[in-house]
């Protein structure tokens, strides 16, 4: 059996002295299916209509079409250098994400290049996604069928607004960008972690607070957007014509942030600018939030679900994921295997996950009903 469903004891004892009734648990253990292959470095995967799957692997830098019977086939090529006014057409750079757009057009999001290449499910290049640099530079990583990219604007916490355009450091922007226009709108504002200050060596920097809350966004194919608040653990959504609609906000058990864990994250950073060439034992120091957020990650299933992350405690290594629905209420849990990723979403309640052992990573199937 793939998939288990059960309300644990402990957790219906809790869940009996809230407001809130229990909602089921799905535990997925072992998979349907696996693609018949190890990855070293998977960005995310997307389900077309046939079965297949596309993904991209970071650490070698390709774009893959993968079936679970075994056949793979890499799309373009991959490119050490291509300049912003190069077409550069059927090549790559970084492939760091994969979309899918109206139909079973791939886009693939090149980090290194700046820009969204478009190909066909039969695996030819068809384009570059027009827009590229309206609102900034960073890439949109959602799309709706419209025509339309959906993107924070990086650019008001970073600089690089018009002149006279104040930073904010509270909020951040989400643009809507359209194919067919140079333009982008407003269309939702994410609050942002509270910011602190942090010691590098002799110098001190604004930084964010680290493990403080911050929303985050998705949007459906039809434009539907919604936006998970990090303050109350809800789940608003805006319909394509603009309306927002509050959602209920959600209780959760906060989870302390530990000196251990402060300790970890410390060590992590020093070992990463050590290999930037910082000086052994430099002095760091860093801001901290008491507890965590409510929420680490969100995505968005293809029958309009929001999955969001629970945030866990320093040293538990089992993803846990809450399902809301339009109304901003859960209707279900989904547990992950240890030390798992969520990769992506197919029809029929397919779930993809990122699978880790000791050789590597495998992309294993599911189905949540």
């Amino acid at each position: 059996m793939m998939v288990r469903r059960f309300r644990p004891f402990a957790l219906s004892l809790l869940l009996a002295g809230c407001a809130e009734p229990p909602v089921p648990i799905v535990v997925l253990d072992q998979p349907e299916s696996t693609l018949p292959r190890t990855f070293q470095q998977v960005s995310n995967v997307v389900e077309l209509s046939d079965g297949r799957v596309a993904l991209a692997e970071l650490k070698d830098k390709t774009l893959l079409l993968a079936d679970f019977s075994g056949e793979f086939t890499p799309l373009g090529e991959h490119a050490d250098t291509i300049l912003p006014t190069d077409p550069a057409p059927g090549k790559h750079k970084l492939p760091g994400y994969v979309l899918r757009f109206a139909g079973d057009t791939i886009g693939l999001v090149d980090f290194a290049a700046e820009r969204t290449t478009m190909w066909s499910a039969a695996g030819s290049y068809v384009g570059v996604v027009p827009g590229r640099g309206v609102g900034g530079y960073n890439q949109p990583l959602y799309y709706d069928h419209a025509g339309h990219g959906y993107k924070e604007d990086i650019r008001s916490v970073l600089g690089g607004l018009e002149p006279g355009q104040e930073i904010g450091f509270d909020s951040l922007n989400v643009l809507r960008v359209s194919f067919t226009d140079t333009i982008a709108d407003t269309v939702a504002r994410l609050k942002l972690p509270v910011w602190g200050r942090g010691q590098f060596g002799e110098q001190m920097k604004i930084v964010s607070t680290i493990f403080s809350g911050r929303d985050l966004f998705g949007v459906l194919p039809d434009g539907s957007l919604w936006a998970a608040r990090a303050s109350n653990n809800a789940v608003d959504w805006r319909s394509p014509s603009g309306e927002w609609t509050r959602g209920p906000s959600r209780s959760f058990t906060p989870v302390p942030v530990t000196q251990e864990e402060k300790d970890a994250f410390l060590e992590r950073l020093r070992a990463q600018m050590a290999q930037m060439g910082a000086p052994a034992g430099i002095e760091l120091s860093y801001p901290f939030a008491d507890e965590k957020p409510p929420f680490i990650a969100g995505q968005t299933d293809p029958a309009g679900f929001v999955w969001l992350q629970q945030a866990r405690p320093y040293g538990d290594s089992v993803p846990v994921w809450d399902v809301v629905d339009r109304s901003g209420k859960q209707v279900r849990t989904v547990q992950l295997p240890k030390s798992s990723t969520l990769a992506g979403f197919g029809a029929e309640g397919r779930v993809y996950v990122i699978l880790r052992d000791a050789d590597g990573q495998r992309v294993g199937r599911y189905t949540v009903k």
